[in-house]
């Protein structure tokens, strides 16, 4: 089995009661060739004993900035001080599947711009599973992020296309995914849940910001992307951002038919 070195990056911020049930899910990788670098975004007090007691388990690296810069600094940084022929990132609050490393690596080919996989939502108690499409596109990426929050992706690559934008004040991971998509092809997504959100939590996030103010700056990015169809759909999601009251005109009126039902439902039970 051609097993190259896989970078696992976490960033943590203030969050040292959920750190450790993270770094347990990469140390039990049944991938064989890994190293765990932890960037720790001045958290208060530093994480850099519970980091080192991963030590005799795999090859640890431990990164603090003692001011906090945000996720996208921090998971840059991670990257540009990797070893890896491949990144995997994972928030400090979330957990990998044990054989999600393995099941990613196998799956990846030039041919995609990276690889990512379904992934089981945790919300007191009750679990639910987010199945993603097979493949997924740039058209795909331009009306919404069908691909979340991390993936398997050549460092190479990432670094090619400048990394995670520091400017932006939210979305940025969605912003390097609609890059990535652009430079390198689709995006292949593995059809098993093999990494765990957690959202039954109310820890201290890395980036804390306005979703309107932070989703207008990405909108006004890739503004020159969109089609009509996804112009007015992300327009919607600046809505939603904006907590403006939203009916089922509006629902008809910007959203493309085959999310209906997505946003009927948080128009019923969630808005």
């Amino acid at each position: 089995m051609n097993t190259p070195l896989v970078s696992a990056v976490v960033t943590t911020h203030n969050r040292l009661e959920l750190l450790p049930r993270a770094l347990d899910s990469v140390a039990v990788q049944s991938y064989p060739n890994m190293e765990l670098l932890v960037v720790d975004d001045g958290s208060q007090p530093e994480a850099r004993s519970i980091v080192e007691s991963y030590n005799n388990i795999l090859t640890t690296t431990y990164i603090r900035n003692e001011q906090p810069q945000g996720a996208a600094r921090a998971r840059n940084r991670g990257i540009e001080e990797a070893s890896g022929t491949f990144i995997a990132g994972l928030d400090d609050d979330d957990a990998w599947d044990k054989h999600r490393i393995e099941h990613l690596v196998k799956a990846h080919n030039d041919e995609y711009a990276f690889v990512t996989s379904d992934v089981r939502m945790i919300d007191n108690q009750k679990d639910s599973v987010w199945h993603k499409k097979k493949i997924i596109c740039l058209e795909d990426l331009l009306f919404s992020n069908y691909v979340g929050n991390q993936g398997l992706i050549k460092r190479e690559r990432l670094l090619e296309v400048g990394g995670f934008d520091d400017s932006l004040k939210a979305a940025q991971d969605y912003d390097l995914w609609i890059r990535l998509c652009d430079a390198y092809g689709k995006v292949r997504n593995v059809q098993k849940p093999l990494q765990n959100i957690h959202l039954d939590h109310e820890g201290e996030r890395i980036t804390v910001t306005s979703s309107f103010e932070g989703y207008l700056h990405f909108y006004k990015k890739h503004k020159h992307r969109f089609n009509y169809a996804q112009r007015k759909y992300q327009l919607f999601a600046i809505r939603k951002a904006q907590a403006k009251l939203i009916g089922f005109k509006e629902v008809l009126q910007w959203v493309p038919f085959r999310r209906y039902p997505k946003e009927i439902k948080w128009l019923l039970f969630d808005q």
